[in-house]
């Protein structure tokens, strides 16, 4: 018996909810870094989690360094491996359920919803589902027999909800939490020549990457030296790269866009900015945004999906039409004219969105859910932050 198993059994004696997280990527994206933001402060007094994962998994160092048991019981890439592999793989995740028998199992990306409620079902196990994308929305929409075995859905902002079609009284929208990272506070007052603007995370299209190639071609055609773009982080395969480096290349822009690659030290990288850019066109939520509001960066920002609702909502960052080239440009130009306004703007609004989205008080909401789907009790919950209007129905 390795140690996890120990755990888990001195766990299970001591009366605690045992919580069993299935993540099917284990990666370290967005939906990954809001899970560990949610075990990192979980009361292991009263919960105690392990998080199942495919092997190798990045996430497990991260897992390990905080202390939280997990098992790489699933295969990495799954959609793409036989069919004999991934029953083999759920067989031994059923026994592995039959013997710890988890209170309750949290699904922490809908993809992977439907084999877990199968075996979740034979073993009479209450299912409680994140649903984290767009795609995630869409695909437990369609699995309408499954509807009802789901104690409980958990969108990340009413863009998602709004998509995620199952019973009303089994869905809730929970905003994430922030986590504060330690970001040094941007207190530029006066705009650099040119503007330094830049887009974190991931390189793709739905990231608005190629948007702003766009506006850097008119830039140039317009023989405009007011603003450099860089783009941090790095797209998620070697031809996908070599396809937006060729293009701004092959358009002669490479002295409007620099391309840093992925960054580990985040703050370092927005203390070189004057404005962060996010033209994502359908964001769930927007964590890049809260990163922008703790350094007080003022955020030129989509007004589509999650990330518009957040910007509204909190009255934060200069918004332009989403996937609108023209209004990225006049906006643009407002924040280089205008920019000291547009700072305290932002800098007064960033602060009462941290505040608002309290990390400890958002947790401190997952628990309650987690212990009404433990419980087997459907659950509609409201939470657009710390004292916000919360609801139950």
């Amino acid at each position: 018996m390795n140690r996890n198993q120990q755990k888990l059994r001195l766990d299970n004696r001591r009366g605690k909810l045992r919580v069993s997280i299935v993540e099917p990527s284990g990666l370290l994206y967005g939906s990954e870094l809001a899970l560990l933001d949610i075990l990192e402060r979980l009361d292991r007094s009263r919960f105690a989690p392990e998080v199942i994962l495919p092997q190798p998994s990045p996430f497990s160092e991260r897992l390990r360094a905080a202390n939280i048991p997990f098992r790489e019981l699933l295969l990495p890439m799954a959609h793409q491996a036989a069919k004999f592999r991934k029953v083999l793989t759920y067989v031994n995740l059923a026994r592995h359920w039959w013997w710890h028998r988890p209170d309750v199992v949290y699904v922490n990306q809908g993809g992977i919803l439907r084999p877990m409620a199968a075996i979740a079902r034979q073993l009479n196990l209450p299912v409680l589902c994140q649903v984290q994308t767009l795609e995630d929305a869409r695909w437990v929409s369609g699995m309408t027999n499954l509807h009802k075995q789901v104690v409980s859905f958990v969108s990340n902002s009413n863009y998602i909800k709004a998509q995620t079609k199952v019973p009303k009284d089994r869905l809730s929208m929970l905003y994430y939490g922030y986590k504060v990272k330690g970001l040094p506070m941007s207190r530029r007052r006066v705009v650099r020549q040119p503007l330094e603007a830049g887009l974190l995370g991931r390189i793709c299209e739905s990231k608005g990457h190629y948007l702003l190639i766009e506006v850097a071609r008119r830039l140039k055609e317009a023989n405009s030296t007011d603003y450099h773009f860089r783009f941090i982080g790095d797209a998620p395969t070697v031809a996908e790269r070599k396809r937006i480096q060729d293009l701004v290349a092959a358009q002669g822009l490479g002295d409007l866009i620099e391309f840093r690659g992925y960054r580990t030290d985040i703050g370092a990288e927005l203390a070189q900015l004057d404005l962060m850019v996010i033209p994502s066109i359908a964001e769930p939520f927007g964590r890049i945004f809260c990163e922008a509001a703790e350094a007080r960066l003022p955020v030129l920002v989509s007004d589509g999906g999650g990330l518009g609702e957040l910007a509204k909502y909190f009255r934060a960052g200069l918004l332009f039409s989403s996937g609108n080239a023209d209004d990225f440009l006049e906006k643009l130009v407002d924040m280089r004219l205008h920019y000291e306004i547009r700072r305290q703007e932002f800098d007064a609004a960033a602060g009462q969105m941290l505040a608002a989205l309290d990390l400890d008080a958002y947790v401190e909401v997952v628990e309650r859910l987690l212990m009404r789907a433990a419980a087997r009790q459907a659950s509609a919950l409201i939470w657009r932050g710390k004292k916000m209007e919360t609801k139950n129905a």
